[in-house]
């Protein structure tokens, strides 16, 4: 049974290439040229839990919940584990998703659980499919503007960086939330939190 577990948890990957930018116009003018698959734009607020002893933190691994807001006043929640990546521009590494609802209730369940929330920031996200890859468009508080390309293999995601000549802008590999823990070691009054200017 163990074994099984092991090999469900290095069979769900997220295989990803995340860019720095100063603008999205251009991949956004691209992106309509290809006519591709235009998924919207939504508002997240992503949450991150630990034990108590930050055991996950220990294993290199990353819980978080994600609570996604569509323009249509729509709202959904999703669970996310994330394991090790590796050290290269294209991050390879154990996820696991899981749809949650209600959705007000979620972070409630690890609190109950006794996890500790260890930070939340927020997150604008513009999504498009390219050839079955999927192309988001972020924007952060204080950290500003990238690109993730995120698709089933390297050779794909590198097919479409291409196609969106975009192999010209710089690979960032720090992971959002290791800019979120960077940003609250550095500003304690932020109690925790990451956000817009505009939030309360």
């Amino acid at each position: 049974m163990e074994s099984a577990h092991a090999a469900l948890w290095d069979e769900h990957r997220e295989i990803e290439i995340k860019l720095q930018c100063t603008s999205h116009d251009a991949v956004t003018q691209m992106l309509q040229t290809l006519r591709a698959e235009d998924l919207g734009a939504v508002r997240e607020w992503n949450e991150f839990f630990d034990t108590r002893d930050r055991e996950l933190s220990s294993r290199r691994m990353a819980l978080r919940v994600r609570t996604i807001a569509h323009a249509n006043g729509h709202r959904e929640s999703l669970i996310t584990l994330k394991g090790a990546g590796g050290s290269g521009n294209i991050q390879n590494r154990p996820s696991l998703d899981i749809s949650a609802q209600p959705v007000d209730v979620v972070s409630e369940l690890f609190f109950r659980l006794g996890y500790q929330r260890t930070g939340a920031f927020e997150k604008w996200r513009h999504s498009w499919i390219v050839d079955g890859v999927r192309v988001e468009l972020d924007r952060l508080p204080h950290y500003g503007l990238f690109i993730e390309i995120e698709g089933p293999d390297e050779r794909q995601i590198n097919a479409v960086q291409t196609k969106l000549r975009l192999e010209s802008l710089p690979v960032e590999r720090t992971s959002y939330h290791s800019m979120l823990m960077q940003y609250l070691a550095d500003h304690p009054e932020a109690q925790g939190m990451m956000r817009f200017a505009d939030e309360k």
